[in-house]
């Protein structure tokens, strides 16, 4: 799994959907975002964070015979 996940671009694939994931997430939360109180904020990077990691594990699942 190491040696795939490091070819064929896989890595360049899951930085891409990381970053899509994570900007995609802050962007709907941010707009109600009180940057003065620092729980809040980073309560929103970590749902956004997750949310990345979701998103690449999609990938993952559909390499593995899920969806082609």
């Amino acid at each position: 799994m190491i040696k795939e996940f490091f070819s064929k671009g896989i890595v360049r694939t899951v930085i891409k959907t990381f970053i899509q994931g994570f900007l995609g997430a802050l962007a709907v939360t941010i707009v109600n975002v009180d940057f003065s109180n620092k729980c809040i904020v980073i309560s929103v990077l970590i749902g956004a964070i997750i949310s990345g990691i979701s998103a690449c594990f999609e990938i993952f699942k559909n390499k593995k015979g899920g969806k082609r």
